[in-house]
């Protein structure tokens, strides 16, 4: 298993507090049988920008921290992005980077929010290679409200990212809906645990893919046999069709049609 979304370096946002944290989120995560997790601490533009100098020296100190732990789990880099416009130039500058050097760039939406300029961050991107992942999607109001919103930016060859603990409910019912529904509707493509602590948001992430397993095999199978190339930078299998969502059948809508 691969958490591709977590917030395991102390230090830097409003994830891990101390190093001692970051280990024994590290631990929880080998507990479950990860065999790698993603440290993506928040990017936000003009607002907080982690420098590349400053993440490797806290990626390095906490790589080194876990070795001498005895852990076996691998760390692997990487940003969760908020989107901007600015993301294209950020990128081309080297300011921020995608999942373990690769082209693979993971990006958040403000959760009340589809910005207007989504869809043209996201071409611009991939005009320069960019292989966007939107991280947990199933939180975004509008996204909620509109599975079609998600469904065009999949189509146009964005990956989605959903949280294990949306699976689980942790986030409420509307959010734990949502991703069912993307289960359902073939529209996971990666699991992050995106934990932050030890105690409400921990990096737990088996569960969700127990879920997956048993809603929805061949997606899981999908998941399972891709997520190895995501972290290599190698192109992913033809994602799964998308499935149409059933309609209730009603009688006042029946009648509506005469």
């Amino acid at each position: 298993m691969i958490d591709f979304h977590s917030h395991i370096i102390h230090g830097v946002d409003d994830g891990a507090k101390s190093l001692d944290m970051s280990l024994e989120m590290l631990k929880i995560a080998e507990s479950e049988g990860v065999e790698y997790i993603c440290a993506t601490p928040h990017f936000i533009p003009e607002e907080y920008e982690i420098t590349r100098e400053k993440y490797i020296a806290k990626f390095d100190s906490l790589v080194l921290a876990s070795s001498e732990t005895n852990l076996k789990i691998q760390i692997l880099s990487g940003l969760e992005v908020y989107m901007h416009p600015n993301l294209p130039k950020l990128y081309k500058e080297k300011r921020i980077w995608g999942i373990n050097g690769s082209e693979y760039l993971l990006i958040e939406l403000p959760m009340g929010q589809f910005p207007r300029y989504t869809e043209d961050v996201f071409y611009e991107l991939m005009l320069l290679g960019v292989k966007p992942i939107l991280a947990h999607p199933e939180r975004n109001i509008k996204i909620m409200e509109n599975h079609d919103l998600s469904i065009n930016l999949i189509k146009q060859g964005v990956l989605m990212q959903v949280n294990s603990a949306s699976l689980l409910g942790d986030y409420g019912k509307e959010v734990k809906n949502t991703a069912q529904q993307f289960v359902k509707k073939n529209m996971v493509h990666i699991l992050g645990s995106d934990g932050h602590n030890i105690t409400s948001r921990k990096t737990r992430i088996k569960t969700a893919f127990d879920i997956i397993k048993d809603k929805n095999e061949p997606m899981y199978n999908w998941i399972s046999q891709n997520q190895t190339n995501i972290i290599n930078n190698k192109p992913t299998m033809e994602l799964l069709e998308i499935k149409a969502e059933k309609r209730k059948f009603s009688f006042l809508n029946f009648f509506k049609k005469f």
